[in-house]
């Protein structure tokens, strides 16, 4: 019999085989890289005019319905009262009401641009639905108009409320000089008032009108 020596030495443990390297990243085109940053900058710049629009309403309703109560609940004169509701608080009603006709236009140029970026990265990357938010709402015409209706219908409002209250002080003021005085000057008040609001509310729905059509035509 062959006697058994001691067990040799173990031969070595082969080292790991390395990691393959992941795969490198897909890099965009250079185009499509400029293409989304402008893309995000427009989307703030629309995010930015509707919190504009928000601010710019918030402050016009808070400080109309102040001076409101102001002058229908306390004593002021109303030699104060007539020039606050027939000029004062009619034109500030509509100067609020045509900067958010700025803020609201520059919001639709802003998604009218986006959904033209839109259409060109998926052009770009040949993936026609990969980006369709704003140029979904556009073919769609998917955009809700009575927020904004009501909004414009508001601030209109508040105007001839005004006017109605300060031809109302009005005729109190004259009608100590008779009842023929009083007349001529509450009729040529009340063709003010309807004139003024009725140039303003046609040049208002002309160019609501024209932004519209052009944030949705295709």
């Amino acid at each position: 019999m062959t006697a058994l020596g001691p067990p040799g030495p173990r031969p070595p443990t082969p080292p790991p085989e390395p990691a393959p390297d992941p795969p490198p990243a897909a890099v965009l085109p250079v185009a499509v890289q400029a293409l989304l940053t402008e893309y995000n900058s427009l989307r703030q710049e629309s995010l930015q005019a509707i919190s504009n629009r928000i601010q710019i309403m918030n402050f016009a309703f808070t400080s109309l319905a102040v001076i409101m109560a102001a002058i229908l609940s306390t004593s002021v004169s109303p030699l104060l009262i007539v020039p606050i509701c027939l000029v004062f608080i009619p034109v500030s009603a509509k100067a609020s009401l045509l900067i958010w006709l700025g803020e609201y236009h520059r919001s639709q140029r802003a998604g009218r641009g986006v959904a033209g970026i839109e259409t060109r990265i998926n052009e770009h990357l040949s993936e026609p639905g990969l980006l369709s938010w704003e140029s979904g709402l556009i073919s769609t015409r998917t955009h809700m108009s009575y927020p904004y209706a009501a909004t414009a219908a508001y601030m209109l409002s508040a105007g001839v409320l005004a006017h109605v209250v300060g031809i109302y002080f009005l005729a109190g003021i004259v009608d100590g000089h008779g009842r023929t005085p009083t007349l001529v000057v509450v009729v040529a008040a009340a063709v003010y008032a309807l004139a003024q609001e009725a140039v303003f509310f046609r040049f208002f729905l002309r160019r609501w009108r024209a932004i519209r059509a052009f944030s949705h035509s295709q």
